[in-house]
């Protein structure tokens, strides 16, 4: 994979800059819609001999977006992400959409928005300055008035959105494509989402990492099952369980080459 590593790294410096060009109206926050981004970096790609080719397929049951990096010389590169289950076709075409964006950004480790958590999107942000800073006199005196300081209390962490953070930051699972899952649902944070969901964000994220980490395509589903949730039920901490199980799965990969 030499050839398309150097055309990428080549590539990648000549990437024109990505116009955000188009407005979250959850966020209220400018990003690029896929156009934007492939208008920036197309151009760099085909100099250097690289073409991104996405594609839709059944794996598992379930509908996957592939997305590929390929080179003149037959090299090749792919992620793999599934597509929230949703019977209603305007909808699976957004997620489609913002899936692609995203894809495409992480495969070529480019940004298209701001890097909001989703997690904590619903958190206000405290701006207030501290007020009564009343200045001291320049003249003599023996009382000087001091600043009223203002209590902050810190935000509170909605337990299913830390929830999600953890396990999203344990995987390195692209907060983007967090985003992605959620707006199939129509909703802006974990927090809105019941329990049932939340298990289903999570089991998204752990099947997605595992990936091609097993030898049979219903293992990784079976092993998450028989690792994850059958030990948090007996009470295993549900970051150490998943933790146990990515140790055992890539402890296994050099047994499957």
């Amino acid at each position: 994979m030499q050839e398309l590593i150097k055309a990428l790294i080549k590539a990648k410096a000549e990437f024109n800059p990505i116009q955000k060009d188009g407005t979250n109206p959850h966020y209220k926050r400018k990003y690029a819609t896929l156009d934007a981004v492939l208008d920036a970096v197309t151009p760099a790609l085909g100099k250097h001999g690289l073409v991104i080719i996405q594609t839709t397929e059944i794996f598992e049951g379930r509908t996957v977006l592939r997305t590929h990096i390929f080179h003149e010389s037959g090299e090749s590169i792919a992620s793999t992400y599934p597509l929230p289950e949703v019977s209603d076709s305007q909808k699976l075409g957004a997620a489609l959409t913002y899936a692609r964006r995203y894809a495409v950004c992480a495969i070529l480790s480019v940004t298209a928005d701001e890097d909001d958590d989703a997690e904590g999107a619903g958190t206000p942000k405290n701006n207030e300055q501290p007020q009564n800073n009343i200045r001291p006199r320049k003249d003599n005196q023996h009382l000087l008035v001091q600043p009223t300081k203002q209590a902050v209390t810190p935000p509170t962490i909605n337990p299913k959105d830390l929830r999600v953070k953890e396990v999203r930051t344990l995987l390195n699972y692209s907060l983007d494509l967090v985003k992605v899952w959620l707006h199939s649902r129509n909703v802006t944070s974990p927090s809105e989402l019941d329990s049932v969901q939340i298990d289903e964000l999570v089991k998204t994220m752990c099947l997605a990492w595992a990936g091609n980490k097993f030898g049979h395509p219903n293992h990784a589903a079976s092993s998450y099952q028989k690792h994850i949730v059958d030990a948090v039920a007996r009470g295993v901490d549900e970051t150490t369980a998943i933790s146990d199980w990515m140790e055992g799965a890539l402890a296994q990969l050099p047994e499957l080459n």
